[in-house]
């Protein structure tokens, strides 16, 4: 029984050092989505597509903009559903969900601004950035898709939110913070000027949660926890 108790302590010693191990990798996720919504939108908005590192550049703020943010979003949203645990395992399973439609959203927005770019200038004698239509279609296709990636973004931030609200898992300040932000999203398809405003929020947001998760200890995760005071564990 001895010899047991040890090989059980050993493998909850294990399982907790892992579970703080993905605690860091959330928080580096998080200060990943900031740096890709600061140093994209960026380039985007100065850069010089005809100058000679133009191309590479604007190449840059499509991986930081699409598969970067993308990836740290799916990873960040998996280190918070294991920080909540079984608080609040379906909303956090929500979440997850919806980033998943999230970032394969902005997947395709890279994808497109790709395409399209790359297009223009293989094909310079087509003259195509002097067309009304296609720069009409071009903008209206990326704006939609956009539009849908923070559209979905925004009830991440509001499930976790929720979620942290009612677990307590995370501080009531950045809780309010999430439903703001989120809320603000929610809404880039009706107001594209809206994008600004969540970007900003969504950089606070995500350097402060960064933050949060790095300090993390082994006592502040719940992946096995079944608590009782929350019957529902929505």
């Amino acid at each position: 029984m001895p010899d047991q108790m040890i090989f059980n302590d050993r493998i909850e010693e294990g399982t907790r050092t892992s579970a703080v191990t993905m605690q860091k990798w959330g928080g580096s996720a998080f200060f990943m989505m900031a740096v890709a919504l600061i140093v994209a939108p960026s380039i985007y908005l100065v850069g010089d597509l005809r100058s000679a590192i133009g191309p590479i550049t604007y190449s840059l703020a499509d991986f930081l903009y699409g598969p970067v943010w993308a990836a740290s979003l799916i990873t960040g949203v998996f280190a918070l559903r294991e920080r909540i645990g079984e608080r609040a395992s379906r909303r956090m399973n929500l979440a997850m969900l919806a980033a998943f439609v999230a970032a394969g959203a902005m997947v395709g927005v890279a994808c497109i601004r790709s395409a399209n770019r790359y297009y223009h200038l293989t094909h310079p004698d087509l003259n195509l950035e002097m067309s009304t239509t296609v720069l009409v279609v071009w903008a209206t296709l990326v704006a939609g898709v956009l539009a849908t990636g923070w559209h979905f973004t925004g009830w991440v931030l509001i499930l976790i939110g929720s979620a942290g609200w009612t677990s307590r898992r995370l501080p009531r300040a950045l809780s309010v913070l999430y439903f703001v932000t989120g809320a603000s999203s929610l809404f880039v398809y009706v107001l594209p000027v809206m994008e600004g405003n969540s970007a900003a929020l969504s950089v606070i947001l995500s350097i402060w949660q960064g933050i949060l998760l790095w300090k993390a200890k082994p006592g502040d995760i719940q992946t096995s926890e079944i608590n009782s005071d929350h019957p529902d564990q929505a």
